[in-house]
């Protein structure tokens, strides 16, 4: 099993990183770097890289050396996957030493027993890296290996340069590997890795773009602990959260901006739920919020340009309406473009790697008494009835008279529900499916129209502003303002009955 943290480092800071005091004093620091040769191997139609899995030969100085990865998980920039390397004779694969440590049932066991395989292999792209590597002792035991890396990969279709500090872990916890990353942070500007080598070799050659991932469901146990079900909870919203960052810097997919956004709201509602027994890191919050900012503005001008305006683009007005989606459409783009800069900046780099220290030490310990111990390693299922309780609660409060609230207290009522909903989905499988089943439902419509009466608010104040940045619009965006603003009212009756169908539930069990 391969553990390595991968980040990227501007190629002229490389020698700085190489003197930085923790690696300089290293026993066996860094001397001449070492050229490695990889040439990845595939067939024609990529059958290895479309089932996970990656396959190079890496020549040093003499030495070939057979390495097939699998697909693992990758977060926060750590790669942890299964690895078989293994001496081979020639500069090509050879896949019989491979076919005892692959289970033959899966995807990539089938292709490596497949006898004409091997016949099929050809090379895809090449990788040429320069790396010095210092091995690391840590006071606490743990042993690490740092690679400093700037080389290219090459494909018959183009090439990419890489320079690039990847921490492996030898033995120890993983942490130490996010520690060791935010010492290093203070030297020089480094940034989370999301693509290995291999990905950047593949993307060369095949166009693809990350898609926007949702969140997954989150799997209790009846008898977890409070501190297990927050765990989960938490890596279940980090997760969402890691999945769509690459997309976000790629720009293809807006989707992925909001799914991003998401799985930061669902996060800080976490956090939130869990506060009196389990306190955040200090200053968590006030970073998550502004990553958050920076995705929203970004979210906002995409949803008016987008589905807003299209419900406005009918009948006699709709070429009224073009000069306005043109005008949302590159404030949408520029805004895309900050929230990628974001995700890529050394901020946001020290806030995952905190969370991720924080996370895996399970840092909220330190200061707690005994009794807030003893409470936080009780069985979660009374407390998640009880959050589920006062959540619903609360909505039931905030939304009286909900079609007939202004803006200000609608919103609160429609964040009230959020949380409600976040809440039941982190604690559904601590409770009765039915229940939930019929619960989020009625939850589900009502936020839709909660979320789309919001997105007419937010327009109206986007729409509003947008003249003075773009003149031609002006005409097109009082038009649509106006028709916004009686779809808004049309909503009151459907509003009404929704609520009424939400206010005769109870929350799950």
């Amino acid at each position: 099993m391969e553990r390595e943290l991968k980040l990227r480092i501007p190629a002229e800071d490389l020698e700085k990183l190489r003197h930085a005091p923790l690696l300089a004093q290293a026993e066996g620091a860094a001397g001449a770097p070492t050229l490695l040769t990889s040439t990845y191997f595939d067939t024609p139609e990529l059958a290895f890289h479309w089932c996970g899995a990656s396959l190079r030969v890496r020549c040093i100085g003499d030495e070939r050396l057979q390495t097939l990865k699998l697909e693992g998980s990758a977060r926060a920039g750590l790669f942890d996957r299964d690895e078989f390397e293994l001496p081979v004779d020639s500069d090509t694969p050879d896949l019989k030493l491979l076919q005892d440590q692959i289970p033959a049932d899966t995807d990539c066991g089938r292709l490596i027993c497949d006898e004409s395989t091997a016949a099929r292999l050809k090379p895809v792209f090449v990788t040429r890296i320069n790396r010095s590597v210092i091995p690391l002792r840590l006071p606490s035991g743990d042993e690490l290996e740092v690679a400093l890396d700037e080389g290219i990969v090459e494909a018959d279709s183009g090439s990419v340069r890489i320079a690039a500090v990847e921490l492996e872990l030898k033995q120890g916890q993983a942490e130490s590997l996010y520690g060791l990353a935010l010492e290093l942070l203070e030297t020089v500007p480094l940034r989370i890795d999301h693509l290995s080598k291999a990905d950047l070799g593949y993307e060369l050659l095949v166009a693809a773009h990350s898609e926007a991932i949702k969140a997954q469901p989150v799997h209790l146990g009846r008898r977890d602990s409070l501190e297990d079900a927050f765990c989960s909870i938490a890596r279940n919203c980090l997760d969402q959260i890691h999945a769509n960052e690459r997309g976000v810097v790629s720009g293809h997919d807006p989707s992925c901006v909001h799914q991003m956004r998401v799985g930061l709201r669902r996060l800080r509602s976490a956090l939130d739920l869990f506060a009196k027994v389990i306190p955040a890191c200090p200053g968590l919050d006030e970073e998550l919020r502004w990553i958050a900012s920076e995705l929203g503005a970004a979210r906002d001008w995409e949803v008016l340009a987008g589905s807003t305006l299209q419900q406005a683009a009918t009948g006699r007005n709709a070429d009224e309406i073009i000069p306005v989606q043109q005008a949302c459409e590159q404030i949408a783009v520029s805004n895309r473009q900050r929230a990628a800069a974001a995700v890529e900046s050394v901020r946001y780099t020290r806030l995952v790697l905190q969370v991720a220290i924080w996370l895996n030490r399970k840092g909220w310990r330190e200061g707690m008494s005994d009794k807030q111990r003893e409470v936080i390693a009780t069985p979660a299922v009374q407390f998640a009835a009880d959050v589920l309780r006062r959540r619903h609660r609360k909505l039931i409060k905030r939304g009286k008279r909900l079609a007939d609230l202004d803006d200000h207290r609608r919103h609160r009522a429609r964040i009230a529900a959020k949380k409600v909903r976040y809440a039941t989905e982190f604690f559904a499988s601590l409770c009765a499916r039915r229940a939930v089943k019929h619960y989020v439902e009625a939850l589900t419509a009502l936020q839709d129209d909660l979320g789309w009466r919001n997105d007419v608010v937010v327009a109206d104040q986007l729409l509003t502003s947008l003249p003075r940045t773009s003149p031609d619009a002006t005409t097109g965006a009082a038009f649509a303002r106006g028709y916004l603003a009686s779809r808004a009212a049309a909503d009151h009756e459907p509003l009404k009955k929704l609520w009424k169908r939400f206010r005769r539930l109870s929350p799950p069990r």
